[in-house]
Parts: structure tokens; sequence; C-alpha cells
């Protein structure tokens, strides 16, 4: 299963940015706002609403560096991640 199936699989769960935001985190750790913005397509803040939503569910942790945060995705949301890709 290809990521954008991924994210569409948890997209009844998590909602379809926040799923795609998710998915995005796990391909590039270490990402910041400004680079999750881009590579999903939303503007800043909403990267961040995201980013803060997932954090706050285990999903992700963020560290900072200097001004910017910084996200990477937790065991759990690697394990959402992997049980959705195994679903047949």
């Amino acid at each position: 299963m290809e990521p954008p199936q991924i994210a569409t699989a948890l997209a009844a769960l998590l909602g379809h940015t926040r799923s795609a935001v998710l998915v995005t985190i796990a391909q590039q750790p270490g990402c910041s706002n400004t680079q999750l913005a881009a590579m999903v397509g939303v503007t800043k803040a909403s990267a961040s609403e995201h980013a803060t939503t997932l954090r706050r569910a285990g999903l992700i942790h963020t560290v900072r560096d200097r001004n910017r945060a910084l996200h990477s995705p937790t065991h759990v949301g690697l394990d959402l991640l992997n049980t959705a890709y195994m679903r047949p």
C-alpha cells in the first residue's frame, strides 16, 4: 500500500489532512512546520495546528531547534501507520 492509500485508510480516524501530516512526518522525520506545510500543501499555521493535535495524541514528538519545531513520529504513530499499511 502506498502512502496516499495509507492516508486514505486513516482519514476516517484522523481526517484527510491530519493523516497526510502524520504520513509525511513518518516519511520525513525531523521536518519543520515550514517543510511540513510545503509537503502537505497547507499553510504553516495549519501544519503547526495539526502537529500539535498529533503530538497531544502521542503520535509524534516535537523538539525545538532555535526558532523551529522539528517533528518525528513516536512508536505509537509508527505502529498506527504500520497497522494501516498491513490492512487487507
